[in-house]
């Protein structure tokens, strides 16, 4: 695994966690979306549990997605306790900053060369030697 592909374990994590509200906010949404039987009071049928059934699982379902993203918070949490703190072992206090505002923020290159007050080239090749050092630092090399 290289030093980038190490650090961006956050971002991955994040997305995963976002995938995962997704798809519970849209099963959410299809559990309210649904109609109940006794919407239809106008007609003769019996209704049977079936309904009651497919929101019980659901529900349950959602719960899941909740565990999930918990468990996924929590890795999130302590993957970048871990990393934070190898970023903050490095000597130069300027691969800090890149690193830390990269992998840790996710933020964007513009807005890193915005707040280190560096043009976006210069940036890209703190960067470059940033992730040389960390491999060194935490032998981290294909």
């Amino acid at each position: 695994m290289t030093a980038k592909e190490y650090l961006q374990q956050i971002y991955h994590i994040n997305q995963r966690i976002k995938r995962i509200e997704r798809q519970r906010d849209d099963l959410r949404a299809s559990m309210f979306g649904m109609h109940s039987p006794a919407g239809n009071m106008d007609t003769d049928r019996v209704q049977t549990s079936g309904s009651g059934d497919a929101m019980l699982k659901m529900i349950a379902r959602v719960d899941l997605l909740e565990r999930e993203i918990l468990r996924e918070m929590d890795r999130l949490i302590d993957r970048k306790e871990i990393i934070t703190a190898q970023i903050e072992a490095m000597e130069d206090e300027r691969y800090k900053t890149v690193l830390f505002e990269r992998y840790v923020l996710c933020r964007r290159w513009e807005w890193i060369a915005c707040d280190m007050h560096y043009q976006i080239k210069w940036v890209y090749a703190l960067h470059s030697q940033a992730l040389e050092a960390f491999a060194d630092k935490y032998d981290l090399r294909d």
